[in-house]
């Protein structure tokens, strides 16, 4: 199978030795990690940033959904930027933009200068999204999931440090400027892992078009879009939007918004690793299935709950449910499609990025009017949408040139 990307490899085109592609695969975890951190800090600091420029819960929300938007826009010529510099070259590039971002943010005095620093944290996020999934796949083409679930359980891990730092230090009367720096500066530590350019500049390749144009032709490959869409949608909504449900809705401290994030990126983590070990025993299609099934009956669970600690055990069973969506639908989606995988994972998570964006501003435009309580019905009705689509999947043919 041809890809549009060149592999791992050595200036010269030999393979990286044994001990590089371990270091590309540590960088590769530690960016997904910091990628974690830096996603989650506005979630976390949210109600303080909101409360101190008037931000309403719409305004709120729609910095996820337009950084999104931009993300989405990114990662459809993430592919050919990663085919003309080379995948790790743009990493580290895009870690390079994240800090640089994260650094502005902590200088925003008002709606707009926060949707425009916004954006250029967007840009840095956009290509860590698009290249890291891919990138593992270069290096372990013959990886059963296990690889891939691994991969993401960094994300979870950089969650949960986030939330539990995050909401502690703004308990403690710490400003939310002082942490986007704190941030800034662990991710120019996470692109000094990377191995110097010497050791990983990639031969330039040409982009191969006819892989793009045969993917978008297959209605199967826009059906597991769709699937990842309403995956992205379900984990985002609870992401963006707890810490905000317990501060206001609940009148719990930044420490116990971080907790309720923390503790349900605990459960994706565990979640995550028990999908890696399950992969190896199981068909991708039963776990995607079953977790969503599982997920619905979890997400539900969070409308019965009235006390802190119950919601906290409520989103980690969701969490646990959930975990293994976004990774395995995209692994599934390269078994099922004999077609480039870069680009198969860079387009799935397009969708995936715009199914986390319409969740977090719908949930802002229904907590106005209704209230946050009320937005979190996102989540079952995205992951009961999700269900329905991996049972029909199996009608839609793959269809050869």
């Amino acid at each position: 199978m041809k890809s549009i990307v060149q592999n791992v490899s050595s200036r010269s085109g030999e393979p990286f030795t044994a001990d590089i592609k371990s270091q590309i695969n540590r960088a590769a975890n530690a960016s997904l990690f910091i990628f974690a951190v830096s996603a989650v800090a506005l979630p976390v600091c949210l109600v303080n940033v909101s409360q101190e420029f008037g931000f309403s819960l719409t305004q709120a929300g729609s910095l996820g959904f337009i950084s999104a938007i931009e993300q989405f826009a990114i990662l459809i010529f993430s592919g050919f930027i990663a085919a003309r510099f080379g995948k790790i070259r743009v990493l580290k590039t895009s870690l390079l933009i994240l800090a640089l971002g994260l650094l502005l943010f902590t200088q925003i005095s008002t709606y707009v200068m926060a949707i425009a620093i916004i954006m250029i944290i967007g840009t840095g996020s956009a290509f860590l999204e698009a290249l890291l999934t891919p990138l593992v796949e270069d290096l372990y083409p013959d990886d059963d999931g296990s690889k891939q679930n691994k991969l993401h359980a960094f994300w979870p891990i950089g969650v949960l440090v986030s939330t539990l730092t995050a909401g502690e230090l703004l308990s403690r009367g710490v400003s939310w400027r002082w942490i986007f720096a704190g941030i800034a500066m662990g991710t120019i530590v996470v692109y000094l892992f990377y191995p110097g350019n010497k050791k990983t500049q990639l031969p330039k390749t040409k982009v191969d078009f006819s892989q793009f144009k045969d993917i978008i032709k297959q209605p199967k490959f826009f059906m597991m879009g769709q699937a990842l869409f309403f995956a992205g949608g379900a984990e985002g909504a609870i992401t963006f939007w707890l810490a905000s449900y317990i501060q206001l809705n609940m009148g719990g401290l930044p420490r116990a918004g971080g907790i309720g994030i923390a503790v349900f990126a605990l459960g994706v983590f565990l979640g995550r690793l028990i999908a890696s070990q399950l992969a190896k025993r199981f068909k991708l299609k039963q776990m995607i299935q079953w977790s969503t099934f599982l997920g619905i009956i979890s997400s539900f669970s969070f409308f019965l709950v009235s006390q802190i600690l119950t919601l906290y055990f409520s989103v980690f069973l969701s969490g646990l449910m959930i975990a293994c969506l976004w990774p395995s639908i995209q692994t599934y989606t390269v078994r099922i499609l004999p077609l480039d995988p870069t680009f198969i994972m860079v387009l799935l998570s397009c969708f995936g990025i715009m199914g986390f964006s319409s969740a977090t501003l719908l949930m802002g435009i229904i907590g106005d009017a209704s209230g946050l309580r009320i937005s979190f019905m996102i989540v079952p009705t995205y992951l009961t949408f999700l269900l329905l689509i991996m049972f029909l999947e199996s009608k839609v043919r793959f269809k050869p040139k």
